[in-house]
This record gives structure tokens, C-alpha cells and sequence, in this order.
């Protein structure tokens, strides 16, 4: 197995972190269905769209802080806890 080498001409540089209110469109523009339900994949997507390098990870966790009923999504209502979620790993700013 090799090791990974630093090459400063493929930088892959993270979006600047959002305001809430942005971070908010962010997510219902990945619902993609337009159910106004977040499913795991589309929150997968929505954190690759963010710039995170381990999106699955980041929408496994993100569901788990929001989906207070367990319903396997983050609806309208849960949509507030999976901000403040992006905020506190790096994705947000407070607004």
C-alpha cells in the first residue's frame, strides 16, 4: 500500500462556510423529489455539494441529530437541528 504525497497543484480547497438562512437552501434544493423530506442520499449529496470530503459519514450523522421521529429523513420540521448540525461540524456560519 502506498503512501499518500502532498501535490500542492491539486489542492482541493472547502467552500467558505455559509450563513444559516443559505445552508437552509442548500438543503431543500437536495430534495430532490420534492417530498420536503430529506433522505439520507439526498443529504449525501447536499454535504458532497458543502465540500465535505466524507459526505456519506456526514449525512449518516447529520440524520441522526435531526430525525427526531426516526422516520429514516429530516423533514421541515427537523430541518433546524440538521443546520445547527452543519454549523457545528464547520459547513455554517452563525447567523
Amino acid at each position: 500500500m502506498g503512501r499518500a504525497i502532498f501535490n500542492p497543484t491539486v489542492l482541493d480547497y472547502k467552500t467558505a462556510p455559509l450563513p444559516e438562512d443559505q445552508l437552509r437552501k442548500v438543503f431543500k434544493k437536495y430534495d430532490t423529489n420534492n417530498d420536503n423530506l430529506l433522505s439520507k442520499e439526498e443529504l449525501k449529496k447536499a454535504f458532497e455539494y458543502l465540500g465535505s470530503i466524507i459526505p456519506g459519514f456526514r449525512a449518516n450523522r447529520g440524520l441522526h441529530h435531526a430525525d427526531n421521529n426516526k422516520d429514516g429523513y429530516v423533514n421541515e420540521g427537523e430541518m433546524d437541528e440538521l443546520v445547527k448540525y452543519a454549523v457545528r461540524v464547520g459547513f455554517g456560519i452563525k447567523a
